[in-house]
């Protein structure tokens, strides 16, 4: 029998309430399931948490809960949130989900749990996620500021206003975004809506370029839906799968429509010292061979999850007669036909890399597989992208609701339920069986969608290349690394060698933040923390959160994760701008004042 939603909803809020009230992190904890989750997001300290069972609930409380002052609670009255039953993952039994909004002591919270019966028969969460929406009296601005109608006010001239604001933006940025990708731009549209100046530099001629300059087969492998911008949705005949042309121009587009300013041709030049004094960098910028000084509060970098090309150190390149090139420079297949190519790597760009060249028309195409690969059907994971971002609800709600369920839970529901996606992926898996390739579910098995933040690498999702395996027109060596070049070849660690005119590495990117070492220096980067992959209660490391370093902040993550991570940033640089937060760059809390409001 399916509960009744908004009694089961409004009675474990009224008991959520008075635990809190109470101040008691027990009574709060016992509100959760044994192994339930709390996903923090800035209410109850200023970072961002995820605390599973009720032990570790209980202690991340003990300090939290008094000064948190949580009060005011309300069920949300949107259409699209309101409490409702759902099945509850690898049980028999159904559930309420419901979103509440609250007050607390950093401003204006929200919230959104998911509520199941105990042994009991009691509701309890099994996940809870409390969100900071707004810093009372700065809340988030709905309508791009300076672009409102005011034709016919006196001594108001729009154009004028918003050049004299890109002019102040340009010499006095509060924040400096080094970057001009899909997460650099969409923070760059979030801190406008909050009223944080921020100036992002690019350094390729055109926003959008880094995605120009990849290989011309390749596309998105995420929906529209998932891969859709801040505040700015697709034409509704846009391809469900984007090609990188069209998100390049998209992303140039989206720059000038949501008036950010950006410098492209312009790069951060080694080592900015900080101030620790005036709480400021200084900086230099080179725009166009021209050196320009500022001196904002922040620098976020936003250079991409992935930075430098990796490519290993393989012996004898100098001896080899070929081409050697790694897959961020592969212009596409055409140059090769009739030649033998060889690709290292068994992940998302090299099987595209190995389809294109096979219909340019090469003579052969083998791929070295080095260790094991989890591959599943692009449509097998659209189809979980499209019951998580439907098209019939707002995209912040599908946002907010996605954003709820820890990543930590989600892994183990993917782990225990592998099964379900090799059972929908076997014609898949047989065919790519049969072509030689090693195949797993991750090392754990959780499945692409976690490994995707946990490595970045060792899946992809299939759009056609297991036929070209299965038929041999794309060749597998798997478990064998190269080992020396040779002139007409590559000897591989199995002793066999292989004849090519082309050697492609796909092996990857070096990571971020040693990326960024050159530019940084060592000392900056000594105070910092990892960035990227999942810390252990399934947090992304280093990003969206204070680096270690005052002023410093790193930004990664595909598409949702820059929409949905890009508010929590701001937030944070905004505290920190209106002294409710320290600005020592450590994941430490802040400072104990009552919340900021305009007079």
């Amino acid at each position: 029998m399916h509960p009744d939603p908004i009694l089961v909803a409004s009675d474990w809020i009224a008991t959520f309430s008075t635990a809190t009230g109470c101040g008691d992190p027990q009574r709060v904890a016992e509100t959760f399931l044994p192994t339930g989750w709390l996903r923090d997001v800035l209410v109850f300290t200023w970072d961002i948490r995820s605390l599973e069972g009720r032990e570790g609930i209980a202690s991340y409380l003990v300090d939290t809960l008094p000064q948190s002052r949580l009060s005011d609670y309300k069920i949300e009255k949107s259409p699209f949130l309101t409490p409702k039953t759902f099945e509850v993952p690898l049980k028999a039994a159904f559930g309420v989900e419901v979103a509440f909004t609250f007050e607390c002591a950093h401003g204006h919270g929200r919230a959104y749990a998911r509520l199941v019966p105990d042994e009991d028969g009691a509701y309890r969460a099994m996940t809870l996620m409390t969100e900071l929406r707004d810093l009372p009296g700065y809340e988030e601005r709905g309508i791009l500021p300076l672009r409102d109608d005011n034709t016919g006010l006196p001594g108001i001239d729009m154009g004028e206003e918003f050049a004299n604001w890109v002019k102040e933006v340009e010499t006095k940025p509060h924040v400096l975004i080094v970057g001009g990708g899909q997460t650099a731009l969409q923070i760059a549209a979030r801190f406008k809506q909050m009223d944080i100046s921020a100036l992002v530099v690019e350094r390729h001629a055109r926003v959008g370029d880094s995605w120009r300059r990849r290989y011309p087969s390749l596309t998105l492998h995420t929906i529209r839906r998932h891969h859709t911008l801040l505040y700015q949705p697709y034409p509704s005949n846009w391809p469900e799968y984007t090609p990188r042309a069209k998100i390049a121009d998209w992303l140039e587009h989206y720059a000038v429509s949501q008036d950010l300013v950006v410098w492209t041709n312009a790069e951060l030049k080694l080592q900015p010292k900080y101030n620790a004094e005036t709480k400021d960098w200084d900086v230099t910028i080179l725009r166009e061979g021209f050196e320009v000084k500022l001196r904002p509060a922040h620098i976020v970098l936003a250079t991409g999850t992935l930075g430098e090309p990796n490519i290993p150190d393989i012996a004898e390149v100098d001896r080899f007669g070929g081409q050697v090139m790694h897959s961020q420079q592969f212009a596409g297949g055409a140059p090769y036909a009739g030649k033998k190519a060889v690709v290292i790597g068994a992940g998302n760009s090299s099987i595209d890399i190995c389809q294109d060249l096979v219909l340019r028309g090469a003579e052969s195409v083998t791929m070295i597989q080095r260790s094991q690969t989890c591959v599943l059907s692009r449509e097998f994971i659209g189809g979980m992208l499209r019951q998580s971002f439907p098209e019939d609800i707002p995209l912040p709600v599908a946002d907010f609701r996605w954003a709820s369920f820890p990543v930590g839970l989600l892994k183990k529901f993917m782990i225990a339920d592998q099964q379900s996606a090799l059972d929908a992926n076997k014609d898949l898996h047989d065919k790519l069986k049969k072509g030689g390739l090693n195949l797993n579910m991750g090392p754990e098995g959780q499945g692409i969608y976690i490994l995707t933040m946990e490595r970045g690498g060792g899946f992809w999702l299939d759009k056609g290349g297991a036929d070209m395996i299965a038929d041999g027109r794309i060749k597998v060596k798997s478990g064998v690394s190269p080992q020396r070049f040779t002139e007409t070849g590559l000897v591989l660690s199995d002793g066999s060698e292989l004849t090519a005119d082309l050697v492609v590495f796909a092996t990857g990117f070096v990571r971020m933040r040693d990326s960024n070492a050159e530019v940084l220096g060592q000392e900056i980067l000594d105070q910092t923390d990892d960035v990227c992959g999942l810390d252990k209660e399934g947090e992304i490391n280093g990003s969206y959160r204070p680096s270690g370093h005052p002023g410093l902040w790193f930004a990664t993550g595909d598409f949702f994760i820059s929409r949905f991570m890009s508010k929590p940033l701001a937030l944070q640089i905004k505290a920190i701008q209106l002294g409710m937060l320290k600005h020592d760059g450590r994941r430490v809390g802040a400072n104990a004042r009552d919340r900021v409001s305009r007079l």
